[in-house]
């Protein structure tokens, strides 16, 4: 069995902010936003539009610290 990842409030809630503004965006990346400063990573069928949002997002609070890449984020549901 997969062990459950262990996520902090913050991070928690960066994912689901990204999902949202992600689903107000009609699930586009943010490749069309003001300043982006390009795709961490190619594309794929594992890579979801919402995580780039979490790169981009972190990137804009100058938080290089934690970025993680986005195919290292939980893929859970955010409620």
């Amino acid at each position: 069995m997969g062990q459950k990842q262990k996520i902090s409030a913050d991070k928690k809630a960066l994912i689901k902010a990204a999902k949202i503004i992600c689903d107000l965006k009609s699930g586009t990346c943010p490749i069309h936003e003001p300043n982006f400063f390009g795709c961490p990573h190619a594309c794929t069928e594992e890579i979801r539009p919402w995580q780039c949002w979490v790169t981009y997002l972190m990137a804009l609070s100058g938080n290089t610290t934690t970025t993680e890449p986005a195919d290292k984020l939980p893929l859970q549901h955010a409620a």
